[in-house]
């Protein structure tokens, strides 16, 4: 494989926030023919129709909420991604949810992955957020009783049934705290509506 192709190629991805797409390429004078060898040699993989990104090293898949964490490396991932990371739905999010301070700039954004950025103020910002690890790179989440009160917070625009259940998942789950998620609740002025919930589920 041409080494120049493939630095080329490397520069095309870096300058596109780690995803390509064909165009992308065929500007930097890669021709369709180089993006089928780059694919077939391994330096490149396609994660839908016309997107690339750098093929994982060492054979182990990248997991693209890490990838998503460093796109926009002020956010914390929060509302249905968190929900699912938690596995407390069964629902699969084809967006990564993603709350940045509102006085942040916005980030930019790659066209793939999709991402939804939340702008929210001082106090839902600040509550609850957690730092787990994924594939050994440190990501700012939500924990499970924050994700459940921006759950009821957001319903209108997420949906009350993934709400529901979410917080039913959520009522059943070992690590449930729910003075702690009172708490929030109180601090983000939703107790009422969630005390509304929590008494139909509970």
């Amino acid at each position: 494989m041409n080494e120049r192709i493939v630095t080329i190629a490397m520069r095309v991805l870096e300058e596109h926030h780690g995803f390509a797409r064909t165009k992308d390429f065929i500007t930097a004078g890669i021709s369709p023919y180089y993006i089928k060898k780059l694919e077939f040699n391994g330096e490149i993989e396609r994660v839908k129709q016309g997107v690339y990104r750098q093929a994982a090293q060492n054979n182990e898949p990248l997991n693209e909420m890490v990838e998503v964490s460093k796109l926009v490396p002020k956010g914390v991932i929060c509302l249905l991604t968190a929900l699912s990371y938690y596995e407390l739905t069964t629902y699969n999010p084809w967006e990564y949810h993603i709350a940045i301070h509102r006085s942040s700039k916005k980030p930019k954004l790659p066209d793939y992955p999709p991402i939804k950025i939340f702008y929210l103020a001082d106090a839902p910002f600040n509550i609850g957020i957690d730092e787990v690890t994924v594939d050994g790179s440190a990501i700012k989440i939500y924990d499970r009783e924050k994700t459940i009160c921006d759950m009821v917070r957001y319903r209108e625009k997420i949906g009350i049934d993934l709400m529901k259940e979410g917080l039913r998942n959520y009522l059943q789950s070992p690590y449930k705290n729910i003075s702690r998620l009172v708490s929030y609740a109180d601090n983000l002025r939703i107790r009422t509506v969630l005390q509304k919930y929590l008494e139909v589920m509970i």
